[in-house]
């Protein structure tokens, strides 16, 4: 490894990080990464740089400008310092981790983002980038779910479209840059814009309404583990993180329960393994054809998250606890998908157009 031929992965978590090297080839394991197949896999363990806004510069927007140099030119970056709210010294493990990922970003012609599929974990990749200043060509692999083709396509070839993310980034860069300036100066931002400000698009979660049942987003999981498991929020969001790390369901997002229409697509497929869940196999066998009810409507962008599906893979080795929470989001995906009076008048007048066409 003594010229620039890695392709570098960057990830928040070990487990995650683990995921994607099975996937990738990457299975030689070594302190702070994987390591195969011309691939690196390492990890940030949690959002260890910090961004610290710089108030009292202007904003001047127009649409021409690198909302990414535009970050870097408003903020400070820094090791955060977790000591004090932990407890123990874990900014040891940190700098440790961080001259890792250092050395096989010095040694990469291109760093794969695959932080969190979220604005949060853009954030995050950003930090690090501007805190290491160290230009490299870099991909981002946007990974709802972590499933081995969709890790390979990401790996290898980023988003699905480049243009659609660049805008939505740019917008939600933007709201984030007016917020912390308003916070800073404890009023509403001064702003100038040279020319047309970036939309703000597909910045705002839009929920799906619908009638019947919906998906479950972290939220609603976390009332129903309340309900049903006794569980709490932390134990809950932690659950279902690590159901996510491997690969069993999709990210776990706070708000949306819609699904973009591929999501739905790898459902007709994923659903049958259902059918051999040991508790709701036979609930899943009823159902013949799966709802669209719960596919986004309104244009909603697939950025701002979607609701939590099953991927298709069974559950092996499973925690009591993770078993049991594994099984609630079951049960809420067969109900989401199950066809309701609504769907059966919908196909309804569907059949009827299409024979009065072919008539």
């Amino acid at each position: 490894m003594t010229d620039k031929t890695l392709v570098t992965v960057v990830t928040a978590n070990r487990l995650i990080a683990e995921t994607i090297a099975r996937a990738i080839g990457a299975t030689s394991e070594h302190e702070g990464y994987y390591h195969g197949n011309g691939y690196a896999v390492t990890w940030t363990n949690g959002e260890i740089i910090e961004a610290e806004y710089k108030h009292g510069e202007k904003f001047v927007m127009n649409s021409g400008q690198d909302m990414r140099q535009m970050y870097a030119h408003h903020f400070n970056f820094r090791m955060r310092n977790y000591d004090a709210l932990l407890g123990w010294e874990k900014s040891k493990a940190d700098e440790s981790q961080l001259s890792v990922i250092k050395a096989l970003w010095a040694k990469s012609s291109v760093i794969v983002n695959a932080m969190e599929p979220t604005f949060e974990g853009e954030l995050a990749f950003l930090n690090l980038y501007w805190y290491l200043r160290m230009p490299v060509t870099v991909r981002r692999a946007w990974l709802s779910r972590l499933r081995k083709p969709l890790i390979l396509r990401g790996v290898e070839n980023g988003v699905y479209s480049p243009d659609k993310h660049e805008k939505w980034l740019a917008g939600e860069l933007v709201n984030f840059f007016l917020e912390a300036d308003a916070v800073a100066a404890e009023n509403a931002p001064d702003i100038e814009s040279a020319e047309n400000n970036p939309t703000d698009e597909g910045c705002d979660v839009e929920l799906n309404i619908v009638k019947g049942q919906t998906l479950h987003n972290m939220v609603t999981l976390w009332m129903d583990a309340t309900m049903e498991l006794g569980y709490d929020f932390e134990p809950t969001f932690l659950i279902a993180h690590k159901l996510y790390a491997k690969g069993l369901i999709s990210y776990p997002y706070l708000y949306q329960n819609g699904i973009p229409g591929n999501v739905y697509n790898t459902m007709r497929r994923d659903f049958r393994v259902l059918e051999h869940n040991s508790r709701f196999g036979e609930m899943a066998k009823e159902v013949g054809w799966l709802s669209t009810r719960n596919t986004f409507h309104n244009d909603e962008t697939s950025y701002n998250g979607h609701g939590i599906v099953t991927t298709g893979l069974h559950p092996t080795d499973l925690s009591r606890d993770e078993e049991r929470l594994y099984n609630l989001i079951v049960r809420r995906v067969i109900e989401a998908f199950t066809p309701d009076e609504n769907d059966f008048q919908k196909k309804a007048r569907k059949k009827r157009k299409s024979h009065k066409k072919a008539g």
